[in-house]
Parts: structure tokens; sequence; C-alpha cells
């Protein structure tokens, strides 16, 4: 089976790059497609599916008692989430919201998990995609205690970046975040994003464009956000 570029990018990114993995991985799953705010998983429901994200941007939220939206972590391409609660059996602990349109792989733990039986790469792939989010959630962690919450907004700008031009020394965000985005990620306000925002601007450490944000010292702002 001709994989189509969606699924070739998204093993890519999951970095399964054995051709029978990619193979069963696609044979196995249902494909669902899911529309800009939609609700992927609800927090505290009892199911065991596993996804993959094909295409588009997801994020992950947790709902207080009073009903506010906390930002948790956020998906493209290649993410697989689901995966918890088929391990534990338990509820899930969080909601995915879709926040664009996306296309989706979707799995019953049964089927997932006999393809990381039969399949170590697939294995290898999910262990270090866990990894990677106990690390970024420690992370996160920290900048909530230790950092401001400009200090806080400087770090996700680092972090949503990724590096462009001939030399790699300036970095840019694309699409740009709405401020209302920006402020739920390092749970703050919209006010205080829109002011950082600006102050950056007027530095010169930082240029918004219509469709992109532009970090152009990025060295500066990480030593501003080391020193907030």
């Amino acid at each position: 089976m001709k994989l189509d570029t969606a699924w070739t990018h998204a093993l890519t990114d999951l970095d399964i790059r054995d051709e029978a993995a990619r193979q069963a991985m696609a044979r196995e799953a249902e494909r669902m497609g899911a529309r800009a705010g939609t609700v992927i998983i609800a927090q505290d429901e009892a199911d065991d599916r596993v996804f993959l994200l094909l295409e588009g941007r997801a994020r992950v939220v947790l709902l207080s008692e009073d009903g506010q939206e906390i930002w948790l972590d956020g998906f493209e391409s290649g993410a697989v989430f689901g995966e918890l609660a088929s391990l534990t059996g338990q509820p899930r602990i969080s909601g995915i919201i879709a926040e664009t349109e996306c296309d989706l792989a979707v799995y019953t733990g049964d089927a997932f998990f006999d393809l990381i039986r039969h399949h170590g790469e697939i294995g290898l792939a999910l262990s270090r995609l866990l990894a990677r989010r106990v690390q970024h959630t420690t992370q996160r962690m920290f900048e909530l205690s230790a950092l401001s919450a400009p200090g806080r907004i400087y770090a996700e700008l680092l972090r949503m970046s990724r590096p462009v031009g001939s030399d790699r020394s300036a970095r840019v965000i694309e699409p740009a975040p709405s401020m209302k985005e920006l402020a739920l990620r390092v749970n703050s306000t919209r006010e205080t994003a829109s002011r950082t925002i600006n102050d950056l601007q007027r530095k010169g450490l930082l240029e918004k464009l219509r469709d992109r944000i532009e970090l152009v010292d990025p060295d500066q702002l990480a030593r501003l956000r080391g020193s907030s």
C-alpha cells in the first residue's frame, strides 16, 4: 500500500522508518477528520482509543472546576496521544481540542499495543515521545514557579520558534499565535502577553508581522528570560 503525503510526513516526524511498521500503522488505523474547535478527547471520559495526528494542530487542556481552560501542551504532525488512558485503564486526565482542521489516525487500545508488541520501532518511538513530554512538562513546571509572566512569554516564544536565514541566527514563529493563545500557553493574561510583545518590539528584539513573528535577537531574548 502506498502511503499518502499525510501518512508519510507524520510517520517521518514520529521517526518510524521501518517500512513494515509504517504499513502496519496505516493498515490498523481508522481515518478521522476533526474541524477546528472540535473536542477530540474529553477530559474524564472512559475511552482507550489512541490517536496519531497526521495533519493539523491540537492543544492539550485541563478544565478547572469553574470551567477555566488551562493550556498544557500543543501537538502537531507525528504526535501520538491518548495512550496514557489505554495504558492505565483510567479515565482521560486531560482534554484534546483541535486548533485547526485535523486529520487523524485512530486505533483501539488493543490494536495499538499489538502494533507495539510486533514492531519494536513503534515502541521505541513512543518511548522517545513520552520522554520528551516528561522533559517538556518538567521545564514548564520550573518556569511557572521560577519565572515572571514576561519571562515565561520569552521562554515560550523561543520554544515556538524555528531558526531561519543562512546563519540561522534569527528565529521565526509561523503562523503567529494570537495574544489569547500565547497567554493561555504561559498561564497569564492577554493584556500581559500583548504588553510584553509590544515592549519587545520597541526594543527591536521582535518584529510582529501579519502572519508571523520574527525574533530578531534570540540570544538577547534568552538572556532576558534568564534574568526575569
